[in-house]
């Protein structure tokens, strides 16, 4: 997003997204003075929108480059911005990344107005890039269980495992349905996560402390275990069996370890774990 104020670039995963830097700028306008004056702002403008779109350019590679690999970190890129300076900044950017660009389009807005008209205009085409991009994951998913390899999946397992910093990336279905529950006994504490309309059985003399959407939750604090997120949709016939087959939650683990629904004892199979 580069207009003659701000310049920002965002990041944005299904839902969530992520502001990565903003820088502010205050370009020089038409100078309405003729003669000699006109034709030296009208140069000083010119090299400072050079010098401006160059430096945006430049920190496109700081921030969409993986250093490791030298290959781009996202799936695609839109540039959004006002008048020409968006033009020059495509002209300007690095090889890898020009390759990638989706769209480039006029805004009539700076800053946050300005970003979400970019994704309204934009919105096709990236669902159509994202519809891909989750066919490709959930395929890759589907691939490391068939082959009995590092993975996770329900809620129960996915989330022991996330909050034991065993999860590399998470696979969230956006819709989710499931409630996370904060609750405590005296200085007993539990977490259990289910369905909204489940009775809370063997819990009568528990307070409950919190209850928010598992998915607002996992939104807010996935980082804090070292996790990327990729959010999914079941607008594909693999979404919806990874909706409907595996409870719309999963994970490609670090190392390989026991998860809970291995771990139930006989007598345990028809309770709810709990951690």
């Amino acid at each position: 997003m580069v207009d003659g104020h701000t310049a920002s670039f965002h990041t944005l995963t299904g839902d969530a997204r992520e502001t990565l830097l903003k820088i502010e700028v205050d370009l020089p306008k038409k100078h309405g003075r003729g003669g000699q004056s006109k034709n030296r702002f009208a140069r000083i403008r010119e090299e400072k929108r050079g010098w401006y779109t160059t430096k945006v350019a430049a920190l496109t590679v700081q921030h969409f480059i993986d250093p490791v690999t030298c290959l781009p970190s996202v799936h695609g890129l839109v540039i959004a911005g006002l008048a020409n300076l968006k033009d020059d900044v495509q002209k300007k950017l690095d090889p890898r990344l020009a390759k990638i660009v989706i769209s480039v389009v006029d805004v009539q807005y700076g800053g946050e107005a300005g970003f979400h008209q970019a994704v309204g205009l934009t919105q096709a085409c990236l669902s159509n890039v994202k519809l891909v991009q989750e066919q490709n994951l959930l395929a890759r998913f589907f691939d490391t269980i068939a082959r009995d390899g590092l993975y996770c999946y329900g809620v129960e397992d996915t989330m022991y495992a996330m909050c034991s910093g065993l999860v590399e990336t998470l696979v969230l279905w956006k819709n989710l349905p499931h409630v996370r529950y904060e609750m405590e006994f005296g200085e007993e504490k539990k977490t259990i996560h289910c369905l909204p309309d489940t009775t809370l059985e063997g819990f009568d003399d528990w307070k409950v402390v919190s209850s928010v959407s598992l998915v607002d939750w996992i939104l807010e604090h996935y980082k804090e275990f070292g996790v990327t997120l990729q959010i999914v949709s079941d607008q594909s016939s693999i979404g919806c069996q990874f909706v409907k087959g595996f409870g719309g939650i999963g994970g490609f683990l670090r190392f390989e370890v026991d998860l809970p629904s291995l771990t139930i004892t006989p007598e345990e199979d028809d309770e709810e774990y709990v951690w």
